[in-house]
């Protein structure tokens, strides 16, 4: 019996922590999961999302700014634009030599 091949499966959720009780507030923390699924391995990746206040009657959510999640983007396409750029220019210049 052949295995399947499993197609590669995309999941995006959110989680609730538990309630923290202080005097007169109640906080959660809310999370964000994503799931990528590829046949040979499963890439989970949990990050915080937001922190949710309950005081008496209001419900304020404060969004959590990753930051470092933006710093790490913008050093992978600085590196990419490093290698990518001379290497288009590098062909430009070669077909305009064949050319000519």
């Amino acid at each position: 019996m052949q295995r399947q091949l499993k197609a590669p499966v995309l999941r995006i959720s959110e989680t609730r922590g538990s309630p923290v009780d202080t005097s007169n507030k109640q906080t959660t923390p809310i999370g964000r999961i994503i799931q990528f699924q590829l046949p040979f391995a499963n890439i989970t990746w949990h990050r915080p999302q937001a922190v949710e206040v309950r005081q008496e009657d209001k419900i304020s959510r404060l969004p959590i700014v990753d930051v470092t999640s933006r710093v790490i983007g913008a050093i992978v396409l600085t590196g990419l634009a490093t290698v990518l750029v001379p290497f288009v220019f590098r062909t430009i210049f070669s077909r305009r030599r064949r050319n000519s």
